[in-house]
């Protein structure tokens, strides 16, 4: 009895650790749950914007969605994912390392082992000793315990990314961001389980989707960073299709001081916001 309870304490902690348990996104059932439209929701789903980094955080790394996720065990973790030289996969937000790293050049010229020389900068451009994740390493350490926003930036097929994120049995803590409807079809076609997420950014785009099958469902709605009509929102809800919209950026609500923000940040939610995709995750979630 003495090493069994020592062994559940031991589990205990290490979940509590962790945040949430391992395995906690294992079927459809559970992220469909999890992600699905729900009429009366009390506070909006959180999307950590490349992981929510605070000014002295690298973005796009272990140690920043560990630290968003203890934080924020219901957090949405928003990763951006490219294609090395020799078709592994990396995460980086931009094209280019210049900003996020010691060196310089385009990530699609850089080769894996070469890639992993080099080390990270924080968001006020400090160097660190980080060295960019591979998209491998961000599955094996998720374990499925936090669903992950995929950003597949373009030239990398967001088909052979869910062949990576299979081969770690991740499918179901997972949604992939897609650039166009033609995109998000031919991922669907693949992987008829997987939530997507497209941009609705206009009513002629909103009318394209509710002719297209995708809006048939596990469809995530990707809506201006400008607030729309309510009626814009409640359109896309009688298709059972949640709404996220982007505050981060210049100009935007992540800018501004949170005690200016803070009634913006609600309206969102009021007009038809069911994720708020943000810089400042932490800060957002206890608006709510």
């Amino acid at each position: 009895m003495k090493i069994s309870s020592f062994f559940l304490v031991a589990v205990f902690i290490s979940v509590e650790v962790c945040g949430q348990s391992i395995n906690r996104f294992h079927d459809s059932k559970t992220i469909d749950s999890f992600l699905k439209y729900q009429s009366g929701r009390k506070r909006p789903l959180i999307l950590a914007h490349r992981g929510g980094p605070a000014s002295s955080d690298t973005e796009n790394s272990i140690p920043t969605f560990t630290k968003t996720a203890k934080a924020l065990p219901d957090a949405i973790i928003e990763m951006d994912v490219r294609m090395t030289r020799d078709s592994n996969f990396v995460l980086l937000h931009d094209a280019t390392l210049d900003r996020e790293s010691n060196v310089t050049g385009d990530v699609a010229q850089w080769s894996l082992p070469d890639l992993k020389k080099i080390r990270l900068k924080t968001l006020s451009g400090e160097l660190t000793d980080q060295p960019i994740p591979t998209f491998g390493d961000i599955l094996a350490w998720n374990q499925n315990r936090y669903v992950l926003a995929l950003d597949v930036k373009p030239g990398t097929d967001p088909v052979r990314v869910m062949n990576e994120v299979r081969k770690h049995q991740s499918e179901y803590c997972v949604f992939v961001i897609c650039y166009s409807l033609a995109d998000a079809q031919r991922v669907r076609d693949k992987y008829p389980a997987l939530w997507l997420a497209v941009g609705v950014n206009s009513m002629a785009d909103l009318e394209r989707l509710e002719t297209n099958p995708l809006a048939s469902g596990r469809l995530i709605a990707l809506t201006p960073q400008k607030p729309q009509p309510v009626a814009f929102y409640e359109r896309l809800h009688k298709l059972g299709i949640p709404c996220s919209i982007g505050t981060y950026g210049p100009t935007q609500l992540d800018e501004k001081p949170l005690s200016e923000a803070t009634s913006g940040y609600r309206e969102l939610f009021r007009q038809g916001g069911d994720i708020v995709t943000t810089d400042r995750p932490i800060e957002v979630s206890a608006l709510f």
